[in-house]
C-alpha cells in the first residue's frame, strides 16, 4: 500500500467516522429535541386542561348563582301572590260572616252555642261572652237559652267565648279564632 492509498484510507476512515459521529450527534439531538417538545406538549396539554376546568367550574358556578337567584325570586314572586290570594279569600270569608251574621241562622247558631257551653260546664259557673256587635241578640238570646250573657270588651268578630273559672277552661267559639286557625293551616 502506497502512501497515497494510506493517506486515501485514513482520510476516508476518518470522514466515516466524523460522519458516523456526526449522525449520532444529530439523532441524540433530534431524541432530546423530541423529548424536550413531548414534555412541554404535555405540560401544555396539563394546563390547558386545567384552565378547561377552571373555565367550566366557572361557568358551572355562575349558572347555578344565576339559577339558584331566579329560583328565589320565582318562590318570592310565589309566596307574595299566595299571600295576595289568601288575603282576598279571607276578605271574602269575613264579608260572607257580616252577611251571615244578619241572618236568622246566625241567632240559630249562638243559642245552641250558649246551649252547648251549659252542658259543657255541668251546672258550674260559667261567663258567656257575646261578640260587643251582637249586643241587640242578647235579650233575646238570654230567654231562648236561659242563660245570663256578658257583652264582651273585646271584638272577636261573631260567635262566643266562655269561661268556666273552677276548672280554668276557656271555650273558645269566636269568628276570630275560627278564622285564625284557617289562616294557619291554610295553604294553596
Amino acid at each position: 500500500m502506497t502512501l497515497d492509498e494510506k493517506l486515501e484510507h485514513f482520510y476516508s476512515s476518518v470522514i466515516d467516522s466524523a460522519t458516523k459521529q456526526n449522525i449520532e450527534i444529530v439523532e441524540e439531538y433530534k431524541k432530546i429535541l423530541q423529548k424536550n417538545f413531548e414534555d412541554r406538549r404535555e405540560a401544555a396539554l396539563r394546563k390547558a386542561e386545567a384552565n378547561f376546568r377552571m373555565a367550566s367550574d366557572n361557568i358551572i358556578r355562575e349558572r347555578n348563582r344565576r339559577v339558584s337567584a331566579a329560583s328565589m325570586e320565582i318562590r318570592r314572586k310565589v309566596l307574595e301572590r299566595t299571600a295576595e290570594i289568601s288575603e282576598e279569600i279571607f276578605e271574602e270569608v269575613k264579608a260572607r260572616l257580616d252577611a251571615f251574621m244578619k241572618t236568622e241562622e246566625y241567632e240559630a247558631l249562638l243559642t245552641t252555642l250558649v246551649q252547648n257551653a251549659l252542658r259543657f260546664s255541668k251546672g258550674d259557673a260559667i261567663t258567656i261572652y257575646i261578640n260587643p256587635s251582637d249586643q241587640d241578640k242578647k235579650s233575646g238570646l238570654e230567654q231562648k237559652t236561659g242563660a245570663s250573657l256578658t257583652v264582651s270588651d273585646r271584638d272577636f268578630i261573631g260567635g262566643i267565648r266562655a269561661v268556666i273559672p273552677s276548672h280554668s277552661i276557656l271555650i273558645d267559639n269566636s269568628f276570630l279564632t275560627k278564622i285564625e286557625e284557617a289562616k294557619d293551616n291554610f295553604t294553596l
